[in-house]
């Protein structure tokens, strides 16, 4: 049998990473105890493609979405010999809840009621987005350390819950990072640009595959510094911060979508990339956010 590793990562409402190996060691040996997550938060690196990574080893992000519920959930991951056979393990996730904060407040009708015209371009641009998030690359372009597109602080935290006139809107499924007007954003990790665009909620959007079903999100930007399938380094300037869009000023939007689960970014920092330099800056931050 070939040797599996799976290594989980976060999504924006739950999310995690985890660290499992198979092939080299019995099956039972995954645990019996359930491997307990946080939502929004990663506990190793998982996908649902498989890799090859160092030693021979195939590896797999895994996310859990901001919104899954809590509670217990299954990972089943088949294992196939040259023979044909088939070996099956499965892994006990625990899904522990996790508090966002919430506020409440109301608007007049005319700022939240939307035109048909509008819904079916946000419709659209839904529809934009789901094809680019279905095409990653198979291998990993990134390398650790993640780093900040921005050194700005946190104005609005991942997974933040507002309540306007009375009914729930989706989550901020990203975090948003202080940064004046015309700051320069960095690629977080080296990637592809799969997507350059203006969009209704967020503005002029530029979006990151990192390979391996894992993105990262830029919006609200005023300016672009890459063209549409470059391919650019960590660290490269790719933008220019704005308030373009569904905004009332200046910051950075900052998000990450790992296998189809919304996943807080700082995640990619915290748990892929080990502490160094601008990473340490960065897991501090969001320590101290949660607290």
């Amino acid at each position: 049998m070939i040797p599996l590793r799976i290594i989980a990562g976060t999504l924006a409402a739950l999310g995690f990473c985890l660290g499992v190996t198979f092939g080299r060691m019995p099956a039972t040996s995954a645990g019996t105890k359930p491997l307990e997550v946080f939502q929004g938060g990663i506990v190793g690196k998982e996908t649902i493609r498989f890799y090859r990574s160092d030693g021979g080893i195939f590896s797999a992000l895994l996310g859990i979405d901001l919104e899954a519920k809590p509670g217990l959930a299954k990972v089943s991951v088949k294992e196939t010999s040259a023979g044909g056979g088939i070996r099956e393990t499965q892994i006990a996730l625990k899904i522990n809840p996790r508090k966002f904060q919430q506020e409440s407040f109301s608007v007049p009708p005319a700022f939240d009621q939307l035109s048909p015209e509008v819904l079916e371009r946000i419709r659209t641009e839904q529809e934009q987005l789901a094809r680019v998030f279905a095409t990653s690359a198979a291998q990993p372009l990134w390398q650790s350390p993640f780093m900040m597109p921005v050194q700005g602080d946190i104005s609005s935290p991942f997974g933040y819950r507002r309540i306007i006139n009375g009914s729930p809107r989706a989550p901020h499924a990203g975090v948003d990072l202080r940064a004046p007007m015309g700051t320069e954003v960095l690629a977080a990790n080296r990637g592809h640009v799969v997507l350059l665009g203006d969009f209704f909620f967020s503005g002029n959007s530029l979006v990151l595959d990192h390979g391996g079903g894992l993105y990262t999100m830029y919006f609200h930007l005023s300016e672009f510094k890459v063209e549409q399938a470059a391919e650019v380094q960590k660290g490269d300037v790719i933008a220019l911060s704005g308030m373009t869009g569904r905004v009332t000023g200046p910051h950075l939007h900052w998000g990450a979508w790992l296998s189809g689960a919304r996943v807080d970014p700082f995640e990619l920092i915290k748990k892929l990339s080990g502490s160094s330099g601008n990473s340490s800056h960065s897991a501090a931050a969001a320590e101290k956010l949660e607290k």
